[in-house]
């Protein structure tokens, strides 16, 4: 038998834990920043009603094909950071918490916990135009197998996409 996940990571600064209801107001804060969501899947969040369903459906996906953690700085939710969908990795920092070293920190204690388990390798899907996710899903150890154009439409344009994968380390 599996052992549950773990419900939280700790690094140096941050603490990810599951998300809860009471994410509502920090999580809207940084889903209706437009340029906080420039790169995401869908446009910025017009309404608290939006992130509460977004929210709804980050706590209620199923533990077999989710593993999403909120990214916590001294308490208050900054960001999230997980598989959505095993294998796939994504993430999104507050805008006021960029440059600091924090989506790295997150995102290597995300990998070290997948690979822990019975993950063999993630993926990513990026925009190319987002070259900050791009050069830290680099450095950590991430590799492009692929491009391809006109892949996600968001809002009325089309986004095109920059496939990544990291692999297990052998053991």
């Amino acid at each position: 038998m599996t052992a549950p996940p773990p419900t939280t990571l700790k690094t140096e600064r941050l603490l990810l834990r599951r998300a809860v209801e009471a994410d509502l107001t920090a999580l809207h804060e940084i889903m209706a920043d437009a340029q906080t969501m420039r790169f995401w899947s869908t446009p910025p969040h017009a309404d608290l009603d939006t992130t509460r369903q977004w929210l709804a459906s980050m706590i209620g996906a199923p533990a077999s094909t989710s593993d999403d953690f909120i990214i916590d700085l001294d308490g208050v939710a900054i960001g999230k950071l997980g598989a959505w969908r095993l294998p796939e990795i994504g993430f999104l920092l507050a805008r006021r918490h960029w440059g600091r070293g924090y989506a790295g920190e997150a995102l290597a204690a995300f990998v070290a916990h997948a690979f822990s388990g019975e993950v063999g390798f993630l993926i990513a899907d990026v925009d190319p135009r987002n070259t900050a996710c791009l050069a830290l899903l680099s450095r950590a150890g991430f590799r492009e197998t692929g491009r391809a154009l006109n892949t996600w439409q968001v809002g009325e344009a089309w986004c095109d996409s920059v496939y990544l994968r990291l692999d297990r380390p052998p053991a």
